[in-house]
């Protein structure tokens, strides 16, 4: 595992200095989903950070979210299918945002050799196939840009028809369940557990998070580099991420990077909120 990152999420508790050294800053994060606050620490050190750096704390912030999202749906008597053991969704389209695809490389390329070559060709495997039919589905084969909802379901239903499995998932278990990407944290069903088994998940049973980390994530890189808002799916992460290796270089001040991902968040929150009550 890639260690001292200059921006973590921090434990209730957890000091600054033990994880970031000494003068780094506490930033505060607060929110409401569905009524109630949402409190989220991070440690940011002075200096300067990749966009990978900023992952592993927005993946924590995801996961922070998903409690209160399923007491909603407990509120509304809605049953949730989603459990240890179940790999229905493994076959889905996972789009990633820039952070991640670039921190992906850094974790892939800090495990084992033997275990990062097969993954690593468990990818390009993956990635074959995609390239492979997307030459017979050019209407449809995706850009890395993020597309609206309608060209999004079109995108998940061709991806489905691939029937690829992720390339983490072994024996029916996720391999980087705690590095799972923010697309996986996020995706909730409602529903019969039959509804999993079919090609692609009628939407209506897919849950609206009240704020996506992964459009928060794929919106700060694109502040940040001046881009459009970009997404890359799970199969194909890695030879992009070879293939944009001085992308992965660039750095900017740690501090000002949280800040930015801070209000992209905090407007998310806030239109979200007004959109539910419309």
């Amino acid at each position: 595992m890639v260690e001292n990152l200059p921006i973590i999420a921090l434990a209730k508790y957890e000091r600054v200095e033990d994880t970031c050294g000494s003068g780094a800053a506490i930033i505060g994060l607060e929110f409401d989903i569905f009524g109630e606050p949402v409190h989220f620490r991070i440690g940011v050190a002075h200096k300067q950070a990749r966009l990978a750096d900023i992952a592993p704390m927005a993946r924590m912030l995801s996961t922070k979210l998903a409690p209160a999202v399923l007491k909603q749906l407990g509120k509304e008597e809605k049953f949730v299918p989603c459990c240890k053991g179940c790999s229905a969704c493994c076959n889905y389209l996972v789009p990633l945002s820039v952070p991640e695809v670039f921190r992906m490389r850094q974790e892939v390329l800090a495990v084992p050799a033997n275990r990062g070559r097969a993954v690593l060709q468990s990818c390009l495997d993956a990635a074959k196939r995609v390239l492979d039919n997307s030459s017979e589905s050019s209407d449809l084969y995706p850009s890395t840009e993020i597309l609206g909802p309608t060209r999004v379901s079109q995108l998940g239903r061709w991806y489905a028809g691939l029937k690829l499995s992720c390339p983490f998932l072994s024996d029916g278990l996720c391999t980087i369940y705690e590095q799972r990407p923010t697309a996986c944290r996020e995706h909730i069903v409602t529903g019969s557990p039959s509804l999993c088994e079919a090609e692609w998940t009628d939407e209506s049973q897919v849950v609206q998070m009240p704020v996506s980390i992964l459009e928060a994530l794929g919106q700060l890189a694109s502040k940040l580099e001046a881009t459009s808002v970009e997404a890359v799916m799970l199969p194909l992460a890695l030879p992009w991420a070879q293939e944009n290796l001085p992308r992965h270089e660039r750095t900017w001040p740690a501090v000002m990077m949280v800040e930015q991902f801070i209000e992209i968040v905090k407007t998310m929150a806030v239109e979200n909120s007004a959109a539910a009550v419309r």
